[in-house]
């Protein structure tokens, strides 16, 4: 493939001109013309160049493709990206083929790119040394260097920037500046890319802007026809600004590229291109990728050829990369184990994290085995126990190992650890656990001392939250339902225990009931396999997975390339965590009492079904319930949001009263077995404070223009009369709540009615009586909606309301730096001041619909 080789300028500037050989004239000295030397495909061989399946050429080693001829990569001094997509590739490549597409790039990478080549002015050998990176709010950038040329006297300078708003849209900016004996000029790129759909990207990329070289524009798709990229099918085609050989008016010179890429399983990638050039020439190129890997991140070595007949071994091109991430598929090069380390109980969003980072160790190939060093309640209930049971066995049925490490654990500890392959204790360390426990406290002897009142009207016996401001203790119902509660969660306690444990359950309560057990009797009680050192752990874990097992912390993964395209339409999760008011969310300094504002959480419903990048919805119900206003408004929304798209409720600790009243619209509701739900009923009323104001001597004179004007008044009590007309309008508001169960639960409202009357039922139980349709976690939920919405299984979950993070919690990644950030009391002293919650956070002419929390405490 021998030529003359024109001068340096030439090699830079010169151009197609396709005008000079239609018309028959004989080509410049600068067209790429083949010579009597050079290998001349035939008519035949070209018609099969560009109608074989580039499938056969690849597997073959033996298409032919473009030699990257491309006006904007031979004109432009810096080396091609060989064999590479303009809309697929997101890598450090990108910086000369799409900038874009760096904004795409999970990680950093450092590349060097070479040619190997005789002296040739279309394909002049050279190097490239490239690196670019994510920065933060969703920018990327890259630095190139190129040095090109027999005597690498042209050198090329690349600085790229993208912008990535989403997962699905990025666009880019590159400056170029290059320079040559004599000869040196300025230009720049522009480009777009789009992902609309996990199969399908999208480019446009203008290059040569603002220099005297021709303007191009490189337009192309990529589809993956199987959903992942095992198989890449692309199709560009290059429009060239080219001035004629005659002069006068530049003409549009069309270049069509087909670009193939094939997965080759653990191993790598092949990958090839195929081009017409004006003179109806094909030429292409051929390459192989290998990607070794390790658990921080993964190393590319390709190799390839380029030509008429590739593969070449005169036209040799090769390249290494560096990746702070890991690419799919990856040769597998260390097994590895993670730890994870507990420190703190999660709250509701900080457990769905964990719950995530446990669904994906389940997919890592890598990972063999899982290390859970429990140094604090894993969860904050029982339900949270549940779906964290779920996850670590899901984490099994994928083939992973899962070692549990206790130091002073309690009741929630120990029921999540049987789910383990294998429970290790402390040697020092114990089972804090003789059985549960529920305390409520009752205010009623303190507020009488203080001369305060509660005057409240409730529906139904069963709907015991006044009692506590009330009474002085529960009534017979309020205590045999909170007995009931005890016995429903025990049990699902000891046969959880018993069935990870294989023990029996009488077993398992005899061994409960003689509690607490330091460490040497936990394992005598067979609620432990063995007691351990943090410092053993590591060899415990190479003997559960029978390998040299390297044992990695929280974290030392690195990313890994999607399997897709981004720009798969997403899930939102839509928080309710906390108590429900009127208004926007807040958050009580000291008491750690979160307030789920309506308006909140009605923006973040109706964000979601107008997101056309989100294809489902579910609900994370996590309150005990609060204002019946409030409760109203979100319904609202959650009921046009179904309408729209799927929405399911996922039902965390507690979804009662108010928090099933929005649960109702749901397509599908999804219980943990020890979820608190039901209490659907309806308390009204106001502390009378006339007896305090009256012990201070405080005298308040009221004017009023009707006998009503201040029933509301805190300064004196409900008159008789007024106590029966807010009889009636909580009845009202009761009627209401059974109108909206009725309608999303498909029951009439006298059956809704039964199970009602303030009556909390565990999920297990709302299952049995048609309030809940299926007993599972978020993990469930997700597959259903990912199933009914037609969503990629790697669907990305978007959670909303956004939490407000300060700017220096962002540069810094650190979630916890926030407006809300707080101090909390103890816990058994939050509990006593939550009970006073309808005096100081709850207006005292709002109904209410919120559960009585009696914690249960293992």
């Amino acid at each position: 493939m021998t030529q003359s080789a024109p001068t340096k300028s030439a090699r830079i500037f010169s151009q197609r001109t396709p005008s000079a050989t239609r018309q028959g004239n004989s080509p410049s000295a600068t067209q790429r013309t083949p010579s009597a030397t050079q290998r001349t495909p035939s008519a035949t061989q070209r018609a099969l160049r560009l109608t074989a399946p580039l499938a056969a050429l690849l597997v073959a080693l033996s298409l032919s493709g473009a030699a990257q001829g491309q006006a904007s990569e031979l004109s432009t001094g810096r080396l091609p990206a060989y064999g590479r997509s303009v809309s697929s590739t997101d890598d450090s490549s990108a910086l000369v083929l799409n900038p874009a597409n760096i904004g795409f790039m999970p990680g950093s990478e450092l590349r060097w790119s070479g040619l190997f080549a005789p002296s040739d002015p279309y394909l002049p050998p050279g190097h490239a040394f490239s690196f670019a990176t994510p920065l933060f709010f969703g920018l990327s950038s890259g630095l190139r260097v190129d040095l090109v040329g027999d005597d690498r006297d042209t050198q090329g300078l690349t600085w790229a920037l993208a912008a990535t708003p989403s997962d699905a849209l990025s666009l880019g900016y590159s400056l170029q500046r290059i320079s040559l004996p004599g000869n040196d000029f300025t230009s720049h790129s522009l480009a777009l890319t789009s992902r609309p759909a996990p199969a399908l990207s999208v480019s446009v990329v203008g290059q040569n802007l603002g220099s005297r070289l021709p303007n191009t524009l490189n337009t192309g798709f990529t589809v993956l026809p199987l959903g992942s990229r095992a198989v890449e099918l692309g199709f560009e085609a290059l429009f060239a600004w080219v001035p004629q050989s005659t002069g006068g008016d530049r003409e549009v010179d069309i270049t069509p590229r087909f670009t193939l890429g094939l997965g080759l399983g653990s191993v790598g990638k092949a990958f090839g291109a195929i081009s017409v050039l004006n003179d109806k020439a094909a030429y292409g190129t051929v390459g192989l990728s290998f990607y070794p890997s390790t658990p921080g991140g993964s190393t590319e070595f390709t190799v390839g050829s380029v030509g008429e007949r590739a593969p070449d071994p005169e036209y040799l091109f090769g390249e290494v990369a560096l990746r702070g991430f890991r690419e799919r598929p990856g040769a597998e090069v260390i097994r590895t184990a993670v730890r994870l380390r507990l420190e703190s109980t999660a709250d509701a969003r900080g457990h769905v994290r964990l719950l995530r980072k446990l669904w994906a160790l389940a997919e890592e190939p890598r990972v063999d085995a899982v290390l859970l060093e429990l140094r604090t309640s894993p969860a904050a209930s029982f339900a949270h126990a549940q779906e964290l049971r779920d996850a670590l066995y899901h984490l099994r049925s994928n083939g992973k190992r899962v070692l549990c490490h206790l130091e002073d654990g309690g009741g929630v500890a120990l029921y999540v650890c049987s789910a383990a392959n294998k429970t290790l204790i402390n040697p020092a360390g114990g089972l804090r656990f003789a059985g549960l426990k529920a305390q409520s406290t009752y205010l009623a002897g303190m507020l009488t001392k203080l001369g305060i009142r509660a005057d409240f009207v409730r529906i139904g016996d069963h709907k015991s939250a006044p009692e506590r401001l009330m009474r002085t203790g529960s009534t017979d119902v309020a205590r045999a339902d909170r007995k009931d509660l005890l016995q429903q969660l025990e049990r699902q306690l000891v046969e959880g225990v018993a069935a990870g444990r294989s023990m029996s359950p009488k077993a398992v309560r005899e061994s409960i009931a003689s509690g607490p057990h330091i460490a040497s009797e936990a394992l005598t009680a067979k609620f432990v396999d063995g007691l351990a050192f943090d410092d053993e752990l590591p060899r415990h874990v190479r003997e559960l997975t029978g390998r040299d097992t390297e044992l990695l912390r929280d974290g030392a993964l690195g990313p890994a390339r999607p399997r897709g395209f981004r720009g798969s339409r997403s899930i939102a999760v839509v928080y309710v965590d906390g108590d429900m008011v009127d208004g926007r969310s807040a958050t009580i300094p000291l008491l750690g009492m979160r307030l789920v504002g309506s308006y909140t959480v009605a923006e973040a419903l109706k964000q979601a079904r107008e997101d056309g990048s989100i294809g489902a919805v579910i609900l994370r119900v996590e309150t005990p319930g609060g204002s019946a206003m409030a409760a109203d408004v979100i319904w609202r929304e959650a009921e046009l949001t179904a309408q729209v798209k799927p929405l399911v409720v996922s039902m965390g600790s507690y979804a009662a009263s108010a928090g099933y009243y929005i649960s109702a619209p749901a397509e599908r509701i999804f219980a943990n077995p020890a979820s608190i739900t039901g209490s659907i009923g309806v308390f009204y009323g106001k502390a009378d404070v006339a007896g305090l104001m009256e012990k201070i001597g405080v005298t308040v004179e009221t004017a009023k223009t009707a006998p009503r004007a201040d029933a509301e008044s805190l300064f004196r009590p409900f008159t008789p009369e007024e106590r029966v007309e807010l009889n009636r309008k909580v009845g009202q508001f009761y009627d209401t709540f059974l109108t909206r169960v009725s309608a999303g639960r498909k029951l009439s409202k006298a059956e809704v009615d039964k199970v009602a009357r303030g009556r909390v039922w565990t999920g297990e139980q709302a299952r049995d009586r048609r309030l809940v349709d299926e007993l599972g976690g978020l993990r469930q939920a997700i597959a259903y909606v990912t199933k009914q919405a037609n969503l990629a299984d790697d669907a990305p979950l978007v959670e909303l309301p956004v939490i407000q993070t300060s700017l220096l919690g962002e540069l810094l990644g650190i979630e916890g730096l926030r407006a809300d950030m707080k101090l909390e009391l103890p816990a058994q002293l939050r509990s006593v001041v939550h009970a006073l919650g309808p005096f100081f956070v709850y207006e005292g002419d709002k109904p209410l619909m919120r559960l009585e929390q009696a914690p249960i405490r293992p």
